[in-house]
């Protein structure tokens, strides 16, 4: 279904009702967006080999890419609001398609690297053209179900995606699950003009300063507590390889990908039922499952337990963005949406390019086996501010102004 280019999504899903056919192309392509950033860590070892590296330098193109996405989405958003959003999403879906096949067909990491960061750029426009979609499917009371529904894809990307990309790696080699990758991008621009309807941004409504919006009260709290957490998952997941090789699980890191993917499925599905009748709850359980898995996962050595505390890593990790997104969402109110997660893609992927680069220092001098401990150290901060801003992870106060009313 399909509308003239200035026609409002409200009006092609009339009363703001939400449609599940309509966030299917956003969920997928959050699959795409997360199955392509996280993959050098699935293929990490034999990635290094063929490319003559370190493995920590195949740890890089996961914050390589990170940077550049934290680089790209205030500016570029702001640049393009103008613009229709279908034509732009399918642009960053044909980058994304581009970006991955130079990667399967590359022989140098330099190369890798710049196919990298043209994956990184396309990423942080097209997560807040993503979650912007999904705010505007919604009907207000449902934001939070309508961002988790979107954010599923890049749970299924943990779950399925990247341990099958890691199995495929491994038969096949590395080459083929990148170019998996572009065929998967190709495959989502014909779903994406055939599904979802062709809508513009919401200029004259964003026409606020970026610093207008990081003055709205709960905002920075909220972006401390994405940096803080961001950086404390991802310095442990981004060498979940060498990890996952020093425990007793049996199937090393495709194992390792499977049960940590498994809980965030969990985590995503009961987050997206709570987070609108109990935003704070979910907004303190999350972090406070992820020091205890994280310091267990440090002290003891037992394949059951390490089974038990690596799913529930997952399910913290799981909910963690539909909390933080739906927290934004309804913090700036549906008119701020979009730019509110440009900002908030900045501090995300910050936070990964952080995370990464410290867990690689960490890895380099002590080990992966002190990574856990670097990670509660930011995570605990993160669930301090939380419980210090409880007012804020339980704010409803634009749920109003997101239904539109």
């Amino acid at each position: 279904m399909t509308t003239s280019p200035n026609a409002r999504l409200d009006h092609d899903f009339p009363g703001g009702r939400m449609r599940i056919g309509a966030l299917l192309p956003l969920t997928t392509t959050a699959f795409l967006m997360i199955v392509t950033e996280t993959m050098p860590a699935g293929v990490l070892p034999a990635m290094a080999q063929d490319l003559d590296v370190a493995p920590s330098a195949i740890g890089l193109l996961v914050s390589v890419y990170a940077l550049a996405s934290a680089a790209a989405a205030i500016p570029v958003v702001a640049l393009t609001r103008g613009l229709p959003r279908r034509p732009l999403l399918i642009g960053l879906l044909f980058c994304f398609a581009l970006a991955n096949s130079v990667t399967a067909l590359s022989g140098s990491y330099a190369l890798t690297v710049a196919a990298r960061i043209i994956a990184g750029l396309a990423a942080g426009v097209a997560w807040p053209v993503v979650i912007g979609f999904a705010v505007r499917i919604s009907d207000g009371r449902n934001v939070g179900r309508a961002v988790a529904m979107t954010l599923v894809g890049s749970t299924v990307a943990m779950v399925a995606g990247l341990p099958l990309g890691t199995m495929m790696g491994g038969v096949l080699g590395w080459r083929v699950s990148y170019a998996l990758l572009s065929a998967v991008a190709l495959g989502i621009v014909a779903w994406v003009l055939v599904i979802l309807p062709s809508v513009s941004s919401q200029e004259e409504e964003q026409a606020s300063s970026i610093k207008h919006v990081a003055r709205i009260p709960g905002m920075r709290p909220v972006l401390l507590v994405t940096l803080l957490g961001i950086i404390a998952h991802y310095a442990l997941y981004t060498y979940i390889a060498p990890f996952a090789g020093m425990l007793s699980l049996t199937h090393g890191t495709t194992e390792a990908l499977l049960l940590f993917g498994s809980g965030a499925l969990i985590g995503v599905t009961t987050v997206g039922r709570l987070t609108d009748e109990s935003p704070f709850g979910v907004a303190v359980t999350a972090p406070a499952l992820t020091v205890v898995s994280l310091l267990v996962l440090f002290l003891v050595r037992s394949p059951a337990i390490e089974v038990v505390m690596i799913f529930l890593w997952g399910c913290s990790f799981g909910g963690l963005p539909t909390i933080l997104q739906s927290a934004t969402a309804r913090i700036a109110g549906r008119a701020h949406a979009e730019l509110a997660t440009a900002m908030l893609t900045t501090v995300y992927n910050t936070g990964i390019f952080s995370g990464g680069a410290l867990g690689g220092l960490v890895f380099d001098r002590l080990g992966a086996a002190r990574i856990p401990l670097l990670s509660v150290s930011f995570i605990a901060a993160a669930l301090m501010i939380i419980l210090v801003n409880a007012r804020v992870f339980s704010n409803r106060k634009n749920e109003a102004e997101m239904s539109g009313s």
